[in-house]
């Protein structure tokens, strides 16, 4: 069998891959959007043929990040595939080790990250050699404890250079460089989900939010609210004002709660925790493959600032 990365055309064999191995399609414009659209530009796929079939797929996203004060590119851990008539032969692992050494060399990518599931986190750790980092519960309130009433909050259409220059996560040692082009393409751009951003200005910082409303997993004709981005600075009653003004958005009658990631050790998450937000499950596993030893402490993971708008699940 030959592997090779990505060329041009071989998303056909891509989608079909894909609904062969989880049984649903996924979209052209949507794969369009993730890998071809993204705006660093580069394609991180690798590929196992044999003949015309393509008996294994991984692929893995480019993300630049801030790490100590150094910009650095690394990748979000996407999508595994092998073909059904191919299972069991070891093919994810030869894949994984030919794409990272691909990529370190031809983009200098220092780390692979992301978020595996529970089908998936034992291969990452046995045989991928990916580091945990930890364990992220779901960060959860009742709809019913928010106030609905009037605010100044905004909603905006899409993210300015005001949105960049002042945020709260900034204080972390690893964390994604949110760019302007970076959070337009992941939130504005994005052809499968509908996101809204609320803002406002005060003293010359702009505290935002970034939410989506979906039909509820745990109870029929309800809705829950996804928050994915909360560079909300650590006060409770514009948090509370927040909350406010996206449940009077999306409408209070049918929502059950809002959920988030946020680290344990943020600044934020005391005051959010008064407010009423509980750990909750799904819990989700993260991890790392560090591809640059100049880069260990992101091993470590009381440096890592996360949210929601970091999967590609969300």
């Amino acid at each position: 069998m030959e592997i090779r990365p990505y060329q041009a055309g071989d998303e056909k064999h891509i989608l079909d891959l894909f609904k062969i191995s989880f049984g649903k399609p996924i979209s052209e414009q949507y794969w369009k959007w993730r890998f071809a659209d993204h705006p660093e530009n580069k394609m991180m796929i690798m590929l196992m043929w044999e003949g015309s079939i393509l008996a294994g797929h991984y692929a893995v996203s480019p993300v630049r990040m801030i790490v100590d004060h150094t910009e650095a590119l690394t990748a979000l851990s996407m999508t595994t595939m092998t073909h059904p008539d191919y299972a069991g032969r070891g093919i994810f692992t030869e894949l994984a080790e030919t794409l990272y050494e691909d990529q370190k060399k031809t983009n200098d990518l220092v780390a692979v990250w992301g978020y595996p599931n529970n089908n998936s986190h034992y291969g990452f750790i046995k045989n991928v050699k990916w580091k945990n980092l930890e364990q992220i519960p779901t960060f959860t309130l009742d709809a019913n404890l928010v106030e609905v009433k009037e605010t100044d909050i905004n909603c905006g259409s899409s993210f300015e250079s005001k949105h960049i220059e002042t945020h709260d996560s900034s204080s972390y040692r690893v964390r994604v460089k949110r760019s302007q082009a970076y959070l337009n393409w992941r939130y504005t751009q994005n052809p499968t989900n509908d996101y809204v951003l609320f803002d406002v200005d005060i003293e010359g910082e702009t505290h935002y939010a970034v939410a989506k409303k979906f039909k509820s997993f745990q109870v029929p004709d309800k809705y829950e609210i996804d928050l994915l981005e909360w560079e909300v600075y650590r006060d409770a009653k514009l948090q509370q004002q927040f909350l406010s003004a996206i449940k009077t958005y999306f409408g209070s009658n049918d929502l059950l709660c809002f959920n988030m990631w946020i680290p344990l050790n943020d600044a934020r998450h005391i005051t959010l925790e008064k407010i009423g937000f509980r750990n909750t499950a799904p819990i989700t596993y993260s991890g790392i493959r560090l591809l640059n030893s100049k880069f260990d402490m992101m091993q470590q993971s009381e440096h890592w600032h996360y949210n929601l708008g970091y999967s590609d699940i969300y």
